[in-house]
């Protein structure tokens, strides 16, 4: 039967299959740290594999002349879903906005159409799952050995990290497949083969406990239990009598897993244990949790704006700060968890905030016509092997979903299109591998006839092939190479800027915003290169094309030091303050605007400001140059006992050997000697 299946699947169906496996392998795993932004890599490799799959889907269609789809109930909801985001898409204010979110769920839905209009027998299946635990097994490796310090590459991103990302990413896509590997060691036979299951299910276990992510174990934990529901509910429970011994061995390595990075030990390398990040959840002073809080605070009052259609796909950063900043107006207790929040940390809320609830809703009914498919499948299917593969998968689902209330795996592509390519295959194991032999054979009776009435025009097929590729090579170097190589070019101005080689870093910077002039990133840095070099003019034009595409605040305290540099007062001044409104702990901010009001002899309003600075970090690592422009500045309101007072205290912080100890000395000097002549 399955070598019958495999002969069926025709050229174009089995490149397909070939693009999206190699998807599944590179999104995880192939990563060049190079870059301005991580999941650049896993972005491009997505939009890579999925457009080259559906240029090969086009010249599939149009060799038939005719097109098939699988009838499936959650076709509508999902194209209608596609509808609304090409809707929600055009209400940004500006397209570039929300492209490139736009193109990743795109991106994530025609691959759930790929799947499943092309895998189509348990061979291509099985082939796809390998795949999977092939990555995660990876992945798993690649974090552990990196934990111990056996792996220095991304080194500087944490002793946590994998290639996917970090450690939340990592467990997500761990804890995504490891309900099916344990499944896959439940049904194996083979000794040699159950062995090395035990073995990936041992390390995966590790990583989970290593991630210590907090989420996950929560999601792990209620998927845990839904899963005992339905081991019950559909009488799956023989399989574990029947691996009894095994079970009793895997579980006692789990608990060995488990007590080692529960406690201290050489081996244990992080800096809490298992116990005390647990702990920890319930701690009211958390930081990561508040500043959650926070987020899905500023979250639900987009939503509560825009209720029924949302702000716009990708417009949640853009949106953000001005969110956050009016509601640290009213609730200032939250201002020390204030955050740079580009996504929501939680998938439903901020999908309400950017397609509104008729987008959530939408997505809502698809997730529940999926169960009760599945359930569905679960109650009447009677090859108990297939019911606990099934049971394996969307118990892995159920977990992402899950993960989806604590951050925002739809938003890193490997974990995304992971996500909608099991959802896929989890649908064509319930929907095709049951049809009998003789409907297949019919439909290669129908497929030959129509080979034989059909004349092959390799003319007409040639030109369409030429058409479909040169389409697909301008459209893969629009949104992929261009976005890429801007992420790459970036990367490098950074390194320059950093090193403070900005003559270096503004050739790349340029090229990164002529690639893609709508990356608002990539112009602030390029606006603030300008800067750093003296060109005031540009500087101020490239700020204010960013403030279009991005909002960050520092672009508003980059703009003030321009205009006080091109001597608009006024304007620097609005900047500056502006600065402050998204960002209140921003101590560069107060230090500018307290310079800008002390050359315009405003002296007791930048006083003000200086001091605001020791009220938000009382023990500023720079306290001492602080005190001494305070200082400074009484010595220009002809406050001398004043100016005294706080030199001295700049004198006793200033580190010894630092420049600025003798300017100080000799302030206090000048004091001194004015006070004696008169």
């Amino acid at each position: 039967m399955d070598k019958y299946k495999i002969e069926n699947i025709n050229f174009y169906q089995r490149t397909i299959l070939n693009m999206i496996k190699l998807l599944i392998v590179f999104t995880p795993i192939f990563v060049y740290k190079y870059v301005g932004w991580y999941r650049a890599n896993q972005e491009a490799w997505l939009k890579l594999f999925v457009m080259f799959s559906m240029g090969i889907y086009l010249l599939k269609l149009l060799k038939e002349k005719s097109v098939t789809y699988k009838k499936i109930k959650m076709k509508f909801p999902i194209l209608l879903l596609i509808v609304l985001l090409g809707l929600f898409f055009s209400k940004n204010g500006s397209l570039a906005i929300g492209s490139r979110d736009f193109i990743i769920f795109l991106m994530y839905l025609i691959l759930y159409f790929l799947v499943i209009n092309n895998l189509q027998d348990e061979f291509q299946f099985k082939s796809f799952i390998k795949l999977f635990f092939f990555t995660s097994s990876f992945v798993a490796l690649y974090n552990f050995l990196h934990y111990y310090n056996l792996i220095s590459y991304l080194r500087e991103y944490g002793p946590v990290i994998s290639p996917i990302g970090q450690k939340n990413w990592t467990s997500n896509y761990l804890a995504l497949i490891f309900p099916l590997m344990f499944c896959f060691f439940l049904l194996e036979k083979d000794k040699k083969s159950k062995n090395t299951y035990f073995l990936l299910l041992s390390i995966i276990y590790a990583n989970l406990m290593i991630c210590q992510s907090r989420g996950i174990w929560i999601s792990l934990s209620l998927t845990f239990i839904f899963g005992i529901f339905l081991i019950f509910k559909f009488k799956l429970i023989d399989f574990f009598y029947g691996n009894k011994k095994w079970l009793i061995v895997l579980l006692s390595t789990f608990l060995i897993i488990t007590l080692i990075y529960s406690t201290d030990n050489f081996l244990n390398k992080s800096p809490l244990t298992v116990p005390q990040r647990v702990i920890s959840t319930f701690d009211e002073k958390d930081i990561s949790i508040n500043t959650r809080f926070l987020i899905w605070q500023i979250s639900l009052q987009m939503i509560k704006d825009k209720p029924l259609l949302g702000l716009g796909i990708g417009s949640f950063g853009m949106n953000y700060f001005d969110y956050q900043a009016k509601y640290l107006q009213n609730n200032p207790e939250y201002i020390k968890y204030w955050g740079n929040a580009r996504e929501a940390h939680n998938e439903y809320l901020q999908m309400a905030a950017e397609i509104g609830l008729v987008g959530l809703g939408i997505f809502i009914v698809i997730l529940f016509i999926f169960y009760m498919l599945v359930l569905n499948f679960l109650k009447e299917e009677k090859d108990s092997k297939k019911k606990l593969i099934c049971w394996g998968l969307i118990l892995g689902i159920t977990c992402f979903l899950i993960h989806c209330f604590f951050t925002f795996p739809l938003h890193v592509p490997a974990l995304g299109s992971a996500f909608f390519i099991m959802i896929a295959i989890i649908v064509v194991y319930i929907k095709n591998f049951n049809l009998p032999e003789e409907k297949l054979k019919e439909k290669e009776k129908k497929d030959l006839n129509e080979k034989k009435i059909k004349p092959n025009n390799q003319t007409l097929t040639l030109f369409y092939i030429i058409i479909v590729l040169l389409i697909m090579l301008l459209i893969v170097d629009f949104i992929v190479i261009r976005p890429y190589m801007t992420e790459v070019y970036a990367y490098k101005g950074k390194v320059n800027f950093n090193e403070g080689n900005f003559e270096e870093a503004l050739p790349k910077y340029e090229y990164a915003a002529k690639l893609n002039p709508y990356n608002g990133r990539v112009l602030l840095n390029l606006g603030t290169t300008y800067y750093n070099l003296g060109i005031y003019g540009e500087a101020k034009k490239m700020l204010m094309r960013s403030k279009k595409y991005y909002n960050d605040p520092n672009i508003n305290r980059n703009l003030g030091l321009c205009y006080m540099q091109l001597k608009d007062y006024e304007k620097a001044e609005s900047e500056l303050k502006n600065a402050l409104y998204l960002d209140p702990i921003l101590i560069k901010a107060y230090i500018d605007l307290a310079y800008l009001y002390a050359i315009q002899k405003k002296y007791d309003m930048a006083i003000i400001e200086w001091n605001k600075i020791f009220e938000i970090e009382p023990n500023f690592s720079e306290k001492y140059n602080i005190l001494y422009y305070i200082g400074l500045t009484y010595q220009k309101k002809e406050m001398p006992d004043k100016a005294l007072e706080y030199f001295v205290q700049a004198l006793q912080l200033v580190p010894e050997g630092s420049p600025i100890e003798n300017e100080i000395e000799e302030e206090i000097n000048k004091i001194y000697k004015n006070q004696l002549e008169n």
